[in-house]
């Protein structure tokens, strides 16, 4: 059996201390994964807080509500890797916990699946968004325009600051009074008076929301599949094969801190120490007798001498 040695708990602490140090590799690339995921999802966040949370222009187009399904899922996937990810990644790193790692692999993988499916849902929607945004528009404009509410407000600041009139151009708006009359933020110039419209906006309100819609998918679809998803993408196949290694590492440190606990030996020498005991079990045999018995094949070296030869010249000397 192999000798015992004492200073067991010293020599776990050591392993310990040399497996995080070989473990600082793999956890640079999770660190480095975290890291990069953190700073897509804060810019994303940032262009869809400005573009489209923040920006009144969202709420004059009926189909897009910030509660619809897609939108939820997108608050929770941007809290998943805007923190719990993260977490979850630098946890597993600390720890060495081999389910935790795959925990975290897999969850990066249910993210990527779920941009995907969104990105899909998506392509198909926006098209049928802006088919839909004129009929939707004129509905709405017809009933909630000049009543006084939020519509007309926001309506009227569109065409000041978006240089438009009407839904698909001034013709929306008849000579008579009331609220069909041309407001003063649908006109351009008002000419030798102050009271009637000379040179309205020639371009409808439809065609700027249409553009405005445009712009902001393809900044979002740059910052979410062009950088997120490519870097989800790129991370998981490196991190599967880091994160296997790691593992099978976790579990080797792990091997020979058990045994170097149990023998109090150092996780080095396990194998010498094995080999030791093989040999000691070899003498004890009975086989092995025999085996010890019989006469020693010389092998010479290839100088032409032998360890044979130069025992009996060594004793010659000593006579």
């Amino acid at each position: 059996m192999p000798l015992r040695r004492k200073g067991g708990s010293g020599v776990a602490a050591s392993a310990v201390e040399v497996g995080s140090r070989a473990m600082r590799y793999y956890r640079l690339w999770i660190y480095t994964c975290n890291t990069a995921i953190l700073a897509g999802t804060l810019a994303f966040v940032g262009a869809a807080v400005q573009n489209l949370i923040l920006d009144y222009r969202r709420s004059l187009i009926p189909s897009l509500t910030l509660y619809q399904p897609s939108f939820l899922y997108a608050y929770l996937a941007l809290a998943t890797q805007g923190g719990a990810l993260q977490l979850l990644g630098c946890v597993a790193a600390i720890r060495l916990s081999e389910r935790l790692l795959n925990a975290y692999w897999l969850l990066l993988l249910v993210l990527l699946f779920g941009d995907i499916v969104i990105g899909a849902f998506w392509a198909f929607r926006f098209e049928k968004v802006c088919q839909e945004l004129k009929p939707a528009l004129r509905a709405r404009f017809n009933q909630e325009y000049g009543t006084g509410g939020e519509l007309t407000a926001l309506w009227d600041r569109l065409q000041s600051e978006d240089q438009c009139c009407g839904i698909g151009g001034p013709q929306d708006y008849g000579n008579g009074s009331g609220r069909w009359e041309m407001p003063t933020s649908c006109c351009e110039d008002f000419g030798n008076t102050s009271s009637r419209c000379a040179k309205p906006h020639q371009t409808g309100c439809e065609e700027r929301l249409v553009a405005y819609l445009r712009a902001t998918a393809s900044i979002l679809t740059i910052l979410g599949y062009c950088v997120l998803a490519f870097l989800k993408l790129c991370f998981l196949g490196i991190l599967r094969y880091e994160i296997r290694e790691m593992i099978q590492k976790i579990r080797i440190l792990k091997a020979e801190m058990d045994l170097s606990s149990i023998n109090g030996a150092v996780p080095g020498t396990v194998r010498t120490d094995a080999a030791e005991s093989e040999r000691e079990s070899l003498l004890v045999k009975p086989e092995s007798i025999a085996l010890l018995s019989s006469p020693i094949t010389q092998t010479k070296n290839p100088n032409g001498n032998n360890n044979f030869e130069m025992r009996e010249f060594r004793s010659h000397e000593n006579i």
